[in-house]
């Protein structure tokens, strides 16, 4: 998804859960949701 977006060299520099401490917490755990901040440089 990040090269299809026009990125290259991409890389992950911190994951984390963006539920934590909501209401949907359980969910996201459920489903395997994480987020992630990446650096990466554009084509």
């Amino acid at each position: 998804m990040i090269e299809q977006s026009g990125f290259r060299e991409a890389k992950v520099v911190e994951k984390f859960d963006p539920f934590l401490g909501t209401n949907k917490e359980k969910t996201a755990r459920k489903f395997g949701v994480d987020g992630v901040n990446f650096l990466a440089c554009k084509r």
